[in-house]
This record gives C-alpha cells, structure tokens and sequence, in this order.
C-alpha cells in the first residue's frame, strides 16, 4: 500500500503527462517520454525527404524518444506521517500537519547514554548526534 504523500505525487505526475513504467512494493518508476518539437521535425523532414523519403524524421523522433525521455523513482521512505502521509523530519516528535505523535529516536532497549551530554544514542552509533562527542573515545576518557 503506497502511502498518501507517494500517492499524491503519482496523481500530480499523471495530471502532467507522465506514466507508471514500474512499479515495486516500495518504489515507483514514472516516466514522460516526448518525440521532440514539431519544428525540429519539420526541419529534419526538409533536409532528409528528398533523399531517404523521411527515414531521417523517423530515426530523428527515435533518437528523441530514447534521449529525451525523463524518469522519476518515488522511494517510500520513513519520512512520512503515518497517519497522514505528510513529510516530517527525523527529529519530529508530533507531525506538523495532523499532530499525531510520531515514533522517534532510538528503541530504549537497544540505546546507550552519552557520557558527555547524557543524550540516548542508539547502540552501535560511533558519534553522539546531539553534541557529536565519538562515542568510543568518551568511553575510553571515562575508564
């Protein structure tokens, strides 16, 4: 199930001109091909009709549909409401839009104390996101 923000941004592409080319559990790949202007063709029609009867044209609107051609991968990621599918920012304790409250930081169980500034850094974490102390040189000041 995709969420709203992800939704929203498909409709607003398909209102555009652009199409679903794949689409996966957790991303989308939109496209919005073009053949080039109908001046550019008309040029090309002009110089290449007398002697290969529009080959040229075709091969022209070929190259333009491969060249030209515009992708846009929408990933779902975790910044989003999951209530409402707004963006929110990581260090978002209640989203901005609805004001639900949002699951951030690090998971208790697996989380240590900074011994600097005391702030909860999730284990494993080689700085301190809240004073940037390296955690693993505060360890060793402490011993």
């Amino acid at each position: 199930m995709r969420s709203k923000r992800v939704q929203r941004e498909i409709d607003d592409l398909v209102a555009q001109g652009w199409r679903i080319e794949e689409e996966t559990p957790d991303r989308v790949v939109m496209v919005d091909r073009e053949f080039g202007s109908v001046g550019s063709h008309i040029v090309v029609a002009l110089l290449t009709f007398w002697f290969s009867l529009g080959v040229g044209n075709v091969v022209w609107a070929a190259y333009n549909y491969v060249s030209n051609s515009r992708r846009r991968v929408l990933w779902e990621d975790g910044d989003a409401c999951p209530s409402c599918g707004a963006a929110v920012s990581a260090t978002d304790d209640y989203c901005p839009s609805c004001g639900e409250a949002l699951e951030s930081g690090p998971d208790p169980t697996d989380a240590v104390s900074c011994p600097d500034c005391e702030a909860v850094v999730a284990a494993g974490s080689r700085y301190c996101p809240a004073c940037g102390t390296e955690l693993a040189d505060a360890a060793d000041k402490s011993t």
